[in-house]
């Protein structure tokens, strides 16, 4: 009997790019068991020859250039230069964990209860196979750039890419394959996640999502019912502060990217400006102007910046929180129009002011081209507002003052904060970037993004004399030898070096 198949429809054209089988909770099973063998013999090869495996990959990323972005492209509507800032990101992954993957696997040596007596260790082990439940946004990177730790850690992945966006998946897949992954590591099910991601959670041993916050909560109380490791990238408002004294011209050339990068549709990108009153109407101005002259539209080549929404469902939803901020009261200042004449999704990158506090806009994410920006009186007033929301992902600080931008970041509430910068951190890949508030939990890159698909072992050792060391209370039987064991404790205690 012929298997149920989903269609992957190209966004701007609307034609069928291909198809792929839907998993049914048999396959997910048998995915997570071929897994599950899988990594007993890749958990005893050494990190060094995983790190091989990563390695070529990493070649076979740049061989195989134009293929990758051909597929990423044809998915998801972006521009050559978004679809190539995909690939450089999962190559970076790639080559940063090769390198450094090792050290951050190594047993750890720690001080024992009592020094030369005791010692201690710290091993990571890994938690065996991993689920990952991505999204269509950057689908070739989210579907395999956090799954490169995960493997080099000694796990098995099983991942549910978007079933809008499965192929550039399939081929990151077969890319690892010819890498020299061996088989049964990295496995793809595909299907609509209400479906799959239940059946995925009830048998791996972590569980790895980006996404909405909806479905994040969600997924987090499945994983605590089974009470496995947990780690959600959600949603943002993502806010950028602009301060009297900073070069407004590269403030408004980082908007462009921080905001319109991938057409909006990254969970750190700009959605919100405040800007100091004294530079208000020069960085609209400027900002405007730079939007303006941003080239909307679909080509295989590099000529555009900004592409397509990924489909004709998102797309409504990005127009409706500009037709709702319009109706009621906000001004467009650049942009605002669905450009149906260039593809059934595209949305002009859009600027508006005079935003109500009551617009959907100012408090949800719209995900998509779309930038309010708002005076405000001073820093003060910039960080009141930049912290009044449920998010807290990314913001980005522009003052013209290195030490003033530095303040303020210690005092902005996201997971990360970019100094003349909006979305550095994801390629910044030695800091840990993650969300706080309702932006989710845990972190991905540097040692916590591999360290988060172990499992943390502790092992200390003792003298095997007189019973242990535990055996030392035991002698604590009369005043006189416990005030002896105190005097002992109460000098190491003040000891530089023995605490």
């Amino acid at each position: 009997m012929a298997r149920e198949r989903v269609s992957v429809v190209h966004p701007v054209t609307e034609e069928e790019l291909g198809s792929v089988e839907l998993a049914t909770a048999g396959d997910v099973e048998a995915a997570v068991e071929r897994g599950r063998r899988a990594q007993r013999g890749w958990d005893a090869v050494s990190v060094a020859q995983r790190a091989r495996v990563l390695m070529r990959f990493h070649s076979l990323l740049f061989e195989r250039r134009d293929e990758i972005l051909d597929a990423i492209q044809n998915e998801t509507g972006k521009t050559r230069r978004d679809a190539f800032g995909e690939l450089l990101a999962v190559a970076a992954t790639a080559s940063y964990y090769a390198a450094r993957g090792e050290r951050y696997l190594a047993e750890e040596v720690r001080d024992g209860a009592v020094p030369l007596m005791t010692g201690g260790r710290v091993q990571h082990p890994p938690v065996g196979v991993v689920g990952f439940i991505t999204p269509w946004n950057y689908p070739f990177l989210l579907a395999i750039g956090d799954a490169l730790p995960a493997l080099l850690a000694g796990n098995a992945v099983v991942i549910k890419p978007s079933e809008v966006t499965p192929l550039s998946a399939e081929l990151a897949v077969r890319l690892l394959a010819e890498a020299g992954l061996p088989e049964g590591l990295a496995t793809l099910v595909h299907g609509p996640g209400a479906e799959v991601g239940p059946v995925l959670i009830a048998r791996v041993d972590a569980v790895a999502f980006t996404g909405s916050v909806a479905t994040g909560r969600r997924i987090a109380v499945a994983a605590a019912e089974r009470l496995i490791p947990c780690s959600l990238e959600l949603g943002g408002k993502n806010p950028m502060i602009v301060l009297d004294g900073a070069d407004l011209d590269e403030a408004a050339a980082g908007l462009m990217t921080g905001a319109f990068y991938n057409c909006g549709q990254t969970c750190i990108a700009v959605e919100r400006v405040y800007v100091e009153k004294g530079s208000y109407e020069a960085f609209v101005e400027r900002a405007a102007r730079r939007v303006e002259a941003l080239r909307t539209g679909w080509s295989l080549g590099w000529e555009m910046d900004v592409g397509s929404q990924i489909g004709r469902a998102h797309s409504d939803k990005v127009m409706a929180h500009v037709e709702d901020a319009v109706r009621r009261g906000a001004r467009v200042v650049a942009g605002g129009r669905r450009r149906e004449d260039l593809g059934p999704a595209f949305v002009e990158p859009t600027l508006l002011t005079d935003v109500a506090a009551e617009a959907t806009l100012q408090a949800e994410e719209t995900f998509g081209p779309v930038v309010a920006i708002y005076p405000v009186d001073d820093a003060e007033a910039a960080v009141t507002a930049a912290n009044d929301t449920v998010y807290g992902l990314n913001a980005s600080v522009w003052t013209g003052s290195r030490g003033r931008s530095l303040d303020l970041a210690r005092r902005i509430e996201a997971g990360a904060v970019g100094v003349n910068s909006t979305l550095l951190v994801y390629h910044t890949l030695d800091v840990p970037m993650g969300g706080m508030k309702r932006s989710g939990l845990g972190r991905r890159h540097g040692r916590p993004g591999i360290l988060r698909f172990t499992r943390t072992r502790s092992v200390v050792t003792g003298p095997s004399m007189g019973g242990g060391y535990e055996a030392l209370l035991s002698r604590a039987d009369n005043p006189a030898r416990a005030g002896a064991i105190a005097r002992l404790f109460r000098l190491r205690g003040r000891i530089p070096g023995l605490r």
